[in-house]
């Protein structure tokens, strides 16, 4: 798999997401070799990051930065409490 195959799987996988079609994420990536899954969810991740940054002020994206650390470090808690 090429770097423009890795980008337009990524957008691909971005675009289905924001579209809240999970099937798609999941036949999107079902289809891919496993050695390759995570390139490609790195790309998914940094076009997400991308469009984020373009659509909202930088204080929206600091916001949302500190809500996903908040998000991360309560599903950590919780993961220790079982």
């Amino acid at each position: 798999m090429n770097e423009a195959q890795v980008l337009r799987t990524g957008a691909l996988i971005t675009a289905a997401a924001l579209r809240g079609d999970d099937m798609a994420v999941e036949l999107l990536v079902g289809t891919l070799p496993a050695d390759h899954v995570r390139i490609v969810a790195v790309a998914a991740v940094g076009a997400m990051a991308g469009l984020v940054r373009e659509a909202i002020t930088p204080e929206a994206v600091q916001q949302a930065v500190r809500d996903a650390q908040t998000l991360a470090h309560t599903a950590a808690q919780e993961g220790t409490q079982t």
